[in-house]
């Protein structure tokens, strides 16, 4: 919390601020304060004003990518678990290594990585990676040990 009891501002992954209560719908609260969804006429999950929504309150567009209240991107579809944003706080340490994979070094600090059957970049281990050694996933998206 900030020094005014606030939830502070959370950050995306292209390091863009913004407000949790951007991004949450309007609901009712049953009697153990968990929030009341509604469904549509077309049966997809909705706010007490009619916009769209997944099964934990946020705001969504029409591919389930989660939007602020003025309908921007905030998180992609993909980046969510169980329908929930990653939580990145300006406190939120980075730790390198958790998206660095298994290599060694070459004199001039490049990785030094091997090739699987198609081609593609992988460390020690057999996990895929960029040039840089960094974790990737089948996309090319850099992602952390965990996947």
């Amino acid at each position: 919390m900030t020094r005014d009891g606030d939830l502070p501002k959370l950050y995306n992954f292209n390091g863009r601020r913004f407000d949790l209560t951007d991004v949450l719908g309007r609901f009712d609260r049953d009697t153990n304060g968990e929030i009341v969804l509604k469904k549509d006429k077309k049966g997809r999950l909705v706010d007490k004003l009619g916009r769209l929504v997944n099964s934990k309150g946020y705001l969504v567009d029409e591919f389930g990518n989660v939007i602020d209240k003025d309908g921007r991107q905030i998180f992609e579809k993909e980046h969510l678990q169980n329908d929930e944003i990653p939580k990145i706080l300006p406190f939120t340490k980075f730790n390198i290594k958790n998206i660095t994979g298994d290599f060694e070094m070459d004199p001039l600090g490049n990785p030094i990585l091997d090739r699987d059957a198609s081609g593609a970049l992988i460390d020690r281990q057999g996990r895929k990676v960029n040039a840089k050694g960094y974790l990737i996933d089948a996309n090319g998206n850099v992602i952390n040990f965990n996947g």
